[in-house]
């Protein structure tokens, strides 16, 4: 069948064998993030396709050797200097050439696009008929035909399946709960992918009030309305349901010791950042050195490298139960859970079950200390209240960050209940950038962010190339907050452009 279908895998294997053979490295991924040693190209030339000589197999383009601007090209075959046409070209010195790259090789392929595309949004590859309807078409018309076919994949009904599993792989949640009285793990999943395919806005996964339970019916590929199992709790202590904040399922699944294990959900779903390193925490080359605690003996910390003031947070020396300010030569606590500790008090009225409960009359919450006894936590535990041992009159507050960029500026970022987290979360630069690296990294078909190690992969960097089609992160993210944070059109704007559809 050909209809404009090509077949290019065996070739790029081939090739790709052919580079290592003959210069003995790997090529390197255009994608590595800027600094990192393996992305520098200089190290493995570019060689010949070859011309067919069999006495030069090689073919006649060979490693340019740039010097102030002249480009010289030495070597065997049509393009060698002394053969064929002028293989030198003078210049200013000013203006070198752009540095080619595999990106530089690629061609437009809207038929293997189309393809690739629909079994990401869909499931299943194209139908014959769609197939024909893009290959017969003039070479100039399949761009408008193939955005065309991207639009149907996109409003098809399946769409709302892929995205109900992408949540569940991103939230690591989904399906019914193993423990009996436990709520339903779908829940979540199902707001995010409903929000995205009904075109909403993004940030009422962290904010919407209410309906923030549907379901979701895999048959008819449909979502209902749903009130979370937890609402009757809620409302009875005057709590604003948040998105998926106050989800049950997420607390239920996430409960442990101080809610930790809550934070880490929600910092790594939506910051991008794994919560077992230092990224878990504020980082910054300049932190604050104060004291973690108020005596004549307490010295700052070594290392420490968060945002907070170190004495905000407890410690053995100020009345926690955990002392968050100890530290090793390799490890130093105080460096996420100065952030952590000002989130998770504010997770931490949901019992195990993700039902809401009021606070002890003692001040405890329906958490657990990991200390002897296994006592419920209290505030104390968390932040510093003790006003003769603690800055700010021991009158500590929770917050979604210290600080934080919106729109580039740099500003507080405070949350008494978890409607305000909510809103500090949807207005954060860094969190809208998350969702968009997270639907570039599904759509190029790469791992979870969060899994590779912390590290995005989607660096998406203001390129030097001529190509002004090819898109940056600051592209999509300003065309993220421009629809009203639509998501899907996020995702649209990545299948149609020139880096997807080239290969």
């Amino acid at each position: 069948m050909e209809k404009g279908t090509r077949i290019k895998k065996g070739v790029m294997l081939a090739a790709a064998s052919a580079i290592v053979a003959a210069y003995g490295c790997d090529r390197p991924n255009p994608y590595k993030l800027s600094g990192d040693t393996s992305a520098v190209f200089e190290d493995c030339p570019t060689p010949s396709t070859g011309n067919g000589n069999p006495v030069e197999p090689t073919g006649g383009t060979t490693v340019a050797v740039t010097t102030g601007g002249n480009v010289t090209t030495t070597g065997v075959g049509p393009s060698a200097t002394g053969v064929g046409p002028s293989a030198t070209s003078t210049g200013s010195g000013q203006q070198p050439e752009l540095e080619k790259t595999e990106l530089d090789e690629r061609v437009l392929d809207y038929s293997e696009a189309l393809r690739t595309a629909s079994l990401l949004v869909v499931g299943n590859a194209p139908t014959l008929a769609q197939i024909y309807a893009l290959g017969d078409l003039p070479v100039n018309q399949q761009k408008a035909k193939y955005e065309e076919l991207v639009d149907a994949l996109l409003a098809d009904a399946r769409f709302a399946d892929t995205l109900v599993d992408f949540f569940k792989y991103t939230f690591k949640m989904g399906g019914v709960s193993t423990t009996p009285g436990e709520p339903t793990r779908d829940t979540a999943p199902a707001l995010a992918a409903r929000t995205v395919f009904e075109e909403k806005p993004w940030t009422n996964i962290l904010t919407q009030s209410s309906n923030t339970c549907p379901t979701f019916n895999p048959v008819t590929h449909t979502f209902a309305d749903g009130m979370c199992a937890n609402q009757a709790s809620l409302t009875a202590a005057g709590v604003t349901a948040s998105g998926i904040l106050t989800d049950p399922g997420a607390h239920s699944l996430f409960f442990g010791n101080l809610s930790f294990r809550r934070n880490r959900f929600f910092h790594e779903s939506f910051l991008c950042r794994s919560g077992n390193e230092q990224a878990g925490g504020e980082p910054t080359d300049m932190p604050p050195m104060d004291p973690p605690c108020n005596s004549p003996d307490s010295k700052p910390i070594p290392g420490y490298q968060n945002k907070w003031a170190v004495n905000e947070i407890a410690g053995k020396c100020n009345g926690g139960r955990v002392d968050f300010h100890d530290y090793t030569v390799g490890t130093v606590c105080s460096n996420c859970h100065s952030t952590w500790n000002h989130r998770s008090p504010l997770f931490s009225q949901f019992d195990s079950k993700g039902m809401w409960q009021m606070l002890t009359p003692a001040g405890e919450y329906s958490v657990f200390v990991p200390s002897d006894g296994s006592p419920k936590a209290k505030m104390s535990d968390w932040l510093c209240t003790d006003p003769a041992k603690c800055p700010n009159n021991g009158n500590n507050k929770t917050a979604w960050k210290k600080s934080m960029k919106v729109d580039g500026v740099e500003q507080a970022a405070p949350a008494a209940t978890l409607a305000e987290f909510g809103a500090q979360m949807a207005k954060d630069d860094e969190v809208l950038e998350c969702a968009v690296k997270r639907t570039w990294n599904y759509a190029m078909g790469r791992a979870d962010i969060t899994e590779i190690g912390g590290r995005s992969w989607v660096n998406l960097p203001e390129r030097k190339d001529a190509n002004a089609e090819l898109l940056t992160l600051s592209k999509l993210v300003k065309s993220f907050k421009n629809n009203n944070y639509n998501l899907k059109q996020v995702l649209r704007a990545i299948l149609v452009s020139d880096d997807f559809t080239r290969f």
